[in-house]
């Protein structure tokens, strides 16, 4: 038996299987790169491809946390800490000096696996400049925004440097970003309307396992009713369940038709799939779902 020759051979497979891992790794990124690019088009013209799957919600509707993507979270939560929201939040109120700096108008922020996207309407034009940023290994959609928003106060601050200014430097920036095939309607948020709910409500809806979206956007009194038959079959003592969160159900499905005799609304404005800025407001919006 030949050994130096086996070790030469399976020398060569080892590189020549890390060298496809890699090719297919960087293939797979730029497939998603150019899906993320059209979906975000898609989705905002309100022309959704039947083959269309949102980063925020994929297909059959799997809720994933609204901060990080991950799938998990508990029901009728919309993310999966409060942590990983308030990290988030703090890097879009960090966003919130560019976003000035550039007289944003609206903006719109939304995120892959690989991929974050800020886009950008400036009050001065109908046009949307989109800053897209590379997500590293480990890095949470927090952290590459935070990237992100450097880089593009940087780059800003060296046309600034230059004696530039402050108003072309921001129309500078804009324009090495913008973008000529986006429908400028597409991150004009929509007002929707959210349940307004006391703490104790908030608290029947977990027990009840019910979604606050279900309240604003069908029937409530029929999802109150049939979440309550299907919190009654599995936890009713005549079917084996526990007698004390029996009762934590009833009295939960008692206050949720309480809310539904003099449901009351409150209004919001937000996007489908991505986090949405109004200038108007100097706030971010979590997303519709």
């Amino acid at each position: 038996m030949n050994i130096p020759g086996l070790q030469h051979f399976f020398s060569f497979l080892s590189l020549a299987l890390m060298i496809f891992y890699r090719a297919t790794l960087e293939f797979r990124k730029c497939l998603e790169y150019v899906f993320f690019e059209g979906s975000l088009l898609l989705l905002r013209d309100g022309r959704m491809h039947e083959n269309y799957i949102s980063p925020l919600l994929p297909e059959g509707r799997t809720r994933r946390c609204l901060a990080c993507g991950t799938e998990d979270i508990k029901p009728a939560r919309r993310y999966c800490s409060r942590q990983c929201r308030q990290r988030l939040m703090w890097t879009l109120s960090l966003s919130n000096g560019l976003l000035m700096t550039l007289n944003t108008r609206y903006a719109a922020f939304s995120f892959t696996e690989h991929y974050v996207a800020l886009d950008v309407m400036p009050t001065w034009s109908n046009r949307i400049s989109r800053f897209i940023y590379e997500r590293k290994s480990g890095y949470s959609p927090a952290n590459a925004l935070k990237e992100l928003i450097l880089e593009a106060g940087e780059e800003w601050y060296k046309k600034r440097s230059r004696r530039i200014s402050r108003s072309f430097s921001s129309q500078s920036v804009l324009e090495e970003k913008a973008q000529h095939n986006i429908n400028p309607d597409s991150i004009k948020p929509n007002t929707n309307r959210i349940p307004k709910l006391s703490a104790d409500q908030k608290k029947a809806l977990r027990h009840l396992s019910i979604n606050i979206d279900r309240l604003a956007f069908g029937d409530y009194v029929r999802e109150i009713k049939k979440a309550y038959r299907e919190m009654a079959k599995v936890h009713h003592p005549d079917k084996g369940g526990d007698g004390d969160r029996f009762k934590e159900i009833n009295r939960a499905h008692e206050l949720m038709i309480q809310w539904t005799e003099d449901p009351k609304f409150q209004s919001n404005n937000a996007l489908p799939g991505c986090w949405s800025y109004n200038g108007y407001k100097n706030r971010w919006s979590p997303p519709l779902w």
